[in-house]
């Protein structure tokens, strides 16, 4: 087929389009903001296309191109009888496309998308609240006071507010009146207004304009006095104001409506004297109380331990001190419960204070027995030596060997050396 033939067929079934468009005499339609003043066509109630209401009765009406089925609420297009060629190249060029079920639209929020034939339609539902009104698609506030359409009296002033209006009374009532709906000014009675107009224990009493609280009277008995608010009876603390009679040394406890003396702690009560005497508690309980010592004090007692021990943290028992941590010793020092023992280290020994220690003095002990020449005492030990000349001390410290000459000038050497060196 050539190029030509194929733009013959192609204007011809524009022109069949353009007739089959005219036939069905689809107009451009005009969508207005739809005002619903009845929640009954809220959300286009069971309408499928426009919902309308007449005489407080619902009437379902369709978008052009369609008409209302038997149901009263559906709606179907409409496309009259021509040919059935022309209704056939119609319904092979024209395929409506669904743009409300597609996403295609441009409806905005608060619009509801109805899809038409080649095209679909936007309708604003909008509802105002009481005192609103819808203006260029926005509710805006009612001035009942400019249009006339409030409730206030004569003595009343109508001052408007968004949604509302409120009557505001042209004279002003003093404290403690009340303007009526005419605009009097009548008293309040605080006693019945008021949910608590006196304390307890006090009658309200209504005056002009305002109000009065009268004490009631309230007697109580011996040991008891009014409550502050007048209610009811409380108990007198005879301890706490000093109207107690307790004597010296004993306490007051307060009871309900009297009071009772009594002996402090480590006191007891003496019928014959009527006063409080001090209870000695280490001859009552004796070996009870402290593990060593009991000494009584006024009102109590108080333990004390033997020398060598420390009372403890309970205050009744004794524990032993370890003297050794003060160093009473000169030399050694051994712990022993109640008590320490000095000692002394090897060639000391104990003096007759028990606690240092003197040398012992082994060549005065020894009588000559230690060393073959000459014994010498030193701290803790002894010494002993040879004859200056011809004569060395043996490896077991106490003999004397003879020497040579040359051997002795050898260790005098020896002996020089060391010196001249230190």
């Amino acid at each position: 087929m050539h190029d030509f033939e194929k733009d013959e067929q192609n204007a011809a079934l524009a022109d069949t389009v353009t007739v089959a468009s005219e036939a069905l005499n689809i107009q451009p339609v005009t969508v207005n903001s739809l005002l619903v003043e009845q929640d009954k066509c809220k959300d286009n109630g069971p309408c499928k296309h426009v919902c309308h209401v007449t005489e407080e009765k619902i009437i379902c009406s369709c978008l052009p191109g369609f008409a209302l089925m038997l149901d009263g609420v559906s709606c179907e297009g409409c496309i009259n009888s021509f040919s059935d060629e022309l209704s056939a190249a119609a319904g092979a060029a024209m395929t409506d496309i669904n743009e409300c079920v597609t996403d295609a639209h441009t409806c905005n929020r608060g619009e509801r998308c109805f899809n038409t034939v080649g095209s679909f339609t936007c309708l604003q539902q909008l509802s105002c609240h009481s005192g609103y009104e819808l203006k260029d698609g926005e509710c805006v506030d009612i001035d009942e006071c400019e249009r006339g359409t409030h409730s206030c009296k004569i003595n009343f002033v109508c001052q408007n507010t968004k949604g509302s209006f409120y009557c505001e009374s042209k004279q002003r009532c003093m404290d403690g009146f009340l303007q009526d709906p005419q605009g009097n000014c009548v008293d309040i009675n605080e006693c019945t207004s008021l949910s608590e107009p006196c304390k307890p224990g006090f009658n309200c009493i209504n005056t002009v304009g305002s109000y009065t609280c009268q004490r009631n009277l309230l007697i109580c008995s011996r040991g008891y006095h009014s409550s502050e608010d007048g209610t009811k009876c409380v108990d007198v603390d005879e301890c706490q104001t000093g109207v107690h009679r307790c004597g010296e040394g004993q306490i007051c406890h307060n009871l309900p409506g009297t009071y009772r003396c009594e002996c402090k702690m480590g006191y007891q009560y003496d019928a014959f004297s009527r006063t409080c005497i001090d209870l000695n508690e280490c001859w009552n309980y004796p070996g009870r109380l402290c593990q060593h010592s009991c000494e009584n004090t006024p009102g109590s007692y108080h333990c004390s331990c033997s020398s060598g021990f420390r009372l403890a943290y309970d205050g009744k028992h004794c524990e032993d001190v370890n003297e050794c941590d003060n160093n009473p010793c000169s030399q050694e020092c051994a712990n022993i419960y109640g008590s320490y023992q000095c000692y002394c280290r090897q060639g000391y020994q104990l003096a007759e204070d028990g606690h240092s220690c003197k040398d012992i003095d082994e060549c005065a002990q020894s009588a000559g027995i230690l060393c073959t020449f000459r014994c010498v005492n030193v701290p803790g030990s002894y010494q002993c030596v040879c004859p200056d000349e011809g004569y060395t001390m043996s490896a077991n410290g106490r003999t004397c060997r003879g020497i040579s000459k040359e051997e002795f000038n050898l260790i005098l050497f020896d002996f020089l050396l060391n010196i001249f060196l230190h």
